[in-house]
């Protein structure tokens, strides 16, 4: 509950100046998900979020990365780990979109993810 009502708050600040956040082994289930996937379509200042090791994560963070269109032109994200987040193969369609629309990723870790790699076509 505590990292989606995080994630509500940073995307309801507009103006947040927050360029990064390290959320690695912090316990977060698949409800805070929803919300960090939210948050990276919103975010103008966001550079670095970092979630590793967060194995709970994986189903609601997969889900949500699926959704909705990465749409955000003024994103500044450069770095999104995803280290050891349990994600599934419903995260592959997401995160390919985030691949061909992001200007700014220059690096994405997905590693430990084993379920992963059918969503990604692997």
């Amino acid at each position: 509950a505590a990292g989606a009502a995080l994630a509500q708050a940073l995307q309801a600040n507009a103006e947040s100046r927050l360029r990064e956040l390290f959320l690695d082994r912090t316990g977060l289930g698949p409800a805070a998900g929803a919300g960090l996937a939210a948050l990276l379509r919103s975010s103008r200042s966001l550079e670095e979020l970092e979630l590793s090791r967060n194995p709970q994560l994986g189903e609601g963070l997969g889900a949500a990365l699926s959704e909705a269109p990465w749409a955000n032109t003024e994103s500044k994200l450069r770095e999104l780990h995803l280290n050891g987040t349990g994600l599934g193969p419903a995260a592959g369609a997401g995160l390919a979109e985030l691949l061909r629309s992001s200007r700014s990723l220059e690096k994405l870790v997905l590693n430990n993810n084993p379920e992963l790699g059918d969503g990604l076509g692997a």
